[in-house]
């Protein structure tokens, strides 16, 4: 059977080329809540820690004209510091530090472990809380801080430098990835470091929570990339109903020898409507949807993706079916709006791929209301990263590489650390960080 042309838009013609993936990929930081670093309550909840704490309330109930209003902050010390600040000494005022227990929740237990209830539900007040940690060796991947608050305002410090903050609303789940120049904060030569923070309770459940997780360092490398890494050329074919997409054999358009020169060849992602989508207009309210999209690997290529995990990644509206290779590998109902779903490929799914062109294709119903299509495919894999004590460091001055200076990889970059660009270097055994 050959596919009857249904009515096409009108689409600039590309010549058949199909998309090289990239071998080198990028690294790329991801959560794992197994990498414990410094346990915090809401992700390793079996591990308790103690913190310096003080604890400022009124004693009143929430009324809207207490929302967000800070009940105390806690002195500086002597000597002018801060509460947040390393080497502040714990002052002993009309109110005082006491060193606590997590988990710090209104509720009198929080995940199975009793509480320190520094304050009830109908009250409002603040908590400050200082914590201690000590860290023999680098970190070689990057750092999650897990900065769980309810309410707010809500502060983070690491050795005394705000790292994150938050205005207004909770969030017991909140983790942000620390940038290089707030990793450098910590000291990791066996000195001490302070984790300090403020949670405000305007009113409902009270949490204050911290910690540091390492990261996973995943090598991704993008198969065929997603609108995140901007448009891509694709060909795509428009039926006229419902019923032919659904009388049409897959073995007549979703595999690699199909004959896709009379398709209309673009660019993706498409949709019926001017939002994030829109890079060619698809009427999918009257026609269902075929497109390929074509992508080269090489013997190396393909020998370290299908020793990798493969995953799918998909935003859609409606009722995708997605082949690779022409065999179906995933498919799903209905529509997930500005979502992505995203499917692992499995072992056998992962020894379709072929060395030279490979096509992943996609179908989708027409239906009411809104209707696009942007899907991707991407092999990931664990790196271990290189920690900063694999560069040498320098045992005498005169040594003739005493002043070089290194990146975080390993890699020379200058002789000396003048003029470099922000960032953080190593030179003679030590972390520079430059910040202008």
């Amino acid at each position: 059977m050959t596919i009857r042309k249904g009515l096409m838009l009108v689409a600039a013609m590309l010549l058949h080329m199909p998309l090289m993936a990239d071998g080198e990929g990028k690294l790329v930081p991801t959560w794992n809540a197994q990498n414990v670093i410094l346990p915090a309550s809401q992700v390793t909840p079996n591990t308790t820690w103690t913190a310096q704490a003080m604890v400022f309330s009124a004693g009143r109930r929430y009324t809207d004209s207490d929302y967000n209003h800070v009940w105390g902050t806690p002195p500086s010390d002597a000597d002018g510091r801060k509460w947040y600040e390393p080497n502040y000494r714990l002052t002993n005022d009309t109110q005082s530090w006491k060193e606590q227990t997590s988990p710090f929740s209104s509720d009198e237990y929080y995940m199975g472990a009793r509480s320190f209830r520094w304050i009830t539900v109908d009250m409002t007040g603040d908590i400050y809380l200082r914590r201690s940690f000590t860290l023999d060796a680098p970190v070689a991947g990057d750092l999650f801080l897990v900065c769980g608050h309810d309410d707010a305002p809500a502060e983070y410090y690491l050795n005394g430098e705000l790292v994150f903050s938050a205005t207004d609303g909770w969030n017991n789940d909140e983790r942000i990835l620390l940038t290089p120049e707030q990793k450098a904060l910590i000291k990791t030569n066996g000195e001490e470091n302070i984790l300090a923070l403020h949670v405000h309770q305007n009113w409902g459940g009270a949490f204050a929570d911290c910690g540091l997780y390492e990261a996973d360092m995943l090598r991704v490398v993008e198969l065929l990339p997603t609108l995140e890494a901007g448009s891509w050329p694709c060909c795509y074919y428009l039926l006229n109903s419902n019923e032919e997409l659904g009388s049409l054999s897959p073995k007549e358009w979703t595999g690699r020898c199909a004959d896709d020169d009379d398709w209309v060849w673009g660019y993706g992602p498409l949709s019926n409507s001017h939002d994030r989508f829109l890079e060619t207009y698809w009427g999918s309210e009257r026609q269902p949807l075929l497109l390929r999209r074509h992508f080269t690997l090489t013997a190396e290529e393909l020998g370290h993706a299908v020793q990798s995990t493969i995953q799918l990644s998909c935003s859609y509206d409606e009722n995708p079916k997605v082949y690779l290779n022409g065999t179906l590998i995933w498919q799903t109902n209905g529509w997930n709006d500005n979502n992505y779903a995203h499917y692992d490929l499995t072992d056998a799914q992962k020894q379709l791929l072929r060395e030279g062109d490979n096509v992943l294709a996609v179908s989708l119903m027409a239906g009411n209301g809104g209707g696009h299509i942007d899907l991707g495919l991407f092999s990931t894999s664990i790196e271990q990263p290189t920690a900063i004590e694999a560069i040498p460091a320098a045992d005498h001055p005169s040594t003739s590489w005493s002043s070089h200076v290194y990146n975080l990889s390993g890699q020379r970059v200058a002789t000396q650390s003048t003029h470099l660009p922000k960032g953080i270097y190593v030179s003679q055994g030590k972390k520079i960080l430059i910040t202008k």
